[in-house]
């Protein structure tokens, strides 16, 4: 959580992170049914603590999600650049899948009602940057043939919708999929809706 970390001590920091994971273990157990003391409680630290953190629950919401969203673009910016193309396009799928596999169910309960889009023309900053993971890896499979040149924006909603998290907590939750096959079922999706076959 380095970019929200920034500027505030450490102890104080590991304090924040360890708020934010019990919010979404709260998140998961009871959805957004939960208040301040509630997190205090489940968390062990002083309700004192927890409102000079967060003046209110959806801004233990909203720091959540910017966390989640913060670390899976760590980790899909981590793939390494000597994958081009499809090959790069897979590894972040299954980046993805092993994230929201561990936080989806967390996450479900504070989606946005605003749609991806609006939010990245909105120049919301978790947002955008996932927008700007996403946006190359849709315009090297263009590049390479894997599928025919289109609008890039909705390409990548396309994607995002494919890689829904409420999607990847089924197939792993009530299909109980391991990871692997849930990014190669749902990146062959994406693929084909965005007319791989044509391309081929």
């Amino acid at each position: 959580m380095a970019r929200r970390s920034v500027g505030i001590r450490r102890d104080s920091a590991e304090t924040r992170d360890r708020l934010l994971d019990t919010a979404a273990l709260l998140l998961a157990e009871r959805g957004t049914a939960f208040t301040l003391p509630d997190l205090a409680r489940a968390a062990g630290i002083s309700s004192a603590t927890v409102y000079r953190h967060f003046a209110d629950v959806q801004e233990v919401h909203r720091e959540f999600y910017y966390r989640l969203i913060d670390e899976l673009v760590d980790e899909l910016g981590n793939v390494s650049a000597r994958a081009r193309g499809r090959r790069r396009f897979e590894a972040i799928c299954e980046r993805w899948a092993a994230c929201a596999a561990l936080w989806g169910r967390a996450a479900t309960h504070i989606r946005s009602a605003e749609g991806f889009l609006a939010r990245v023309h909105d120049s919301d900053p978790p947002t955008s940057t996932l927008f700007g993971i996403l946006e190359p890896a849709i315009e090297e499979i263009v590049e390479d043939g894997t599928i025919p040149p289109q609008e890039t924006e909705y390409a990548v909603l396309i994607w995002i919708t494919i890689f829904d998290e409420r999607v990847i907590v089924d197939l792993s939750e009530t299909l109980r999929w391991p990871t692997k096959r849930i990014a190669r079922t749902l990146s062959a999706s994406v693929l084909g809706a965005l007319g791989a076959d044509a391309a081929g």
